[in-house]
């Protein structure tokens, strides 16, 4: 994994394909300093979204200086190697998980100050939603609209994963709200439709690790998602932030 280890909130998740199909390594360079970021990552099962969601995270964890990380982990899989980190909840825990996320928020909302980084991560968001009784999904739903739509200003990033990001799981429009929508693999024109309907005409099928990425629904960039080289730094990285 190639990183830049200088604390400045510039972090490259992933290269654009157009580049690579050449032989040239373009890395594709975010600042994470600037207004908080929403990235809804989606495709389906083993189009990669775990390994571009741990990438993403690690380089934040890195780049972001005293930044905190919280992991809602519903499956209790692919980041089981957290487990006892301060941040990380597993399965029914990742309803507490995100209640106390939330309750930050609030107060973060309700004064101004300058705060460290805060990073809310959910992994297959419709597993844990679905997982409540309908009552408090509506409940959930409402917060992450209220998330989604307030939390830019108060050094707040949300990242959610999901394999179909259905308008239903979304109260209030808030899908809308997601600043950098990714599609892995692009695997159907319905999930086309969803989060990239201005390029619907363009976007191929493509293989595990490679796929779109638009922000603010502009911008349409192909790209790949690079392999980690040292997988356990990146779980160090990651683990430092979720338990600091």
């Amino acid at each position: 994994m190639i990183t830049m280890n200088n604390g400045n909130g510039i972090i490259r998740p992933f290269v654009d394909e157009t580049f690579w199909q050449y032989g040239a390594t373009s890395w594709i360079e975010w600042d994470m300093m600037k207004d908080g970021y929403r990235f809804l990552l989606s495709g389906p099962s083993g189009s990669g979204k775990t390994t571009l969601a741990q990438g993403l995270l690690s380089r934040l964890a890195r780049h972001l200086p005293r930044c905190q990380i919280y992991i809602l982990d519903y499956k209790n899989i692919d980041f089981s190697y957290l487990e006892g980190a301060k941040r990380y909840f597993k399965h029914d825990s990742s309803t507490d998980g995100f209640l106390e996320f939330y309750d930050i928020f609030e107060t973060r909302l309700s004064c101004n100050a300058t705060y460290p980084w805060l990073i809310l991560y959910i992994d297959e968001y419709p597993s844990w939603l679905l997982s409540l009784p309908s009552k408090v999904q509506k409940e959930f739903m409402l917060k992450m609209a209220r998330l989604l739509n307030l939390s830019r200003a108060k050094q707040i990033h949300i990242c959610v994963s999901c394999q179909k990001p259905l308008a239903d799981l979304f109260s209030s429009g808030s899908r809308e709200s997601f600043s950098h929508n990714v599609l892995l693999q692009a695997p159907s024109k319905e999930t086309v439709g969803m989060l990239m309907p201005n390029f619907k005409d363009i976007i191929e099928t493509c293989p595990t690790g490679v796929g779109y990425v638009t922000v603010n629904d502009s911008d349409l960039t192909k790209i790949r998602v690079p392999f980690p080289k040292n997988i356990d730094a990146m779980h160090r990285d990651l683990w430092n932030a979720v338990n600091r």
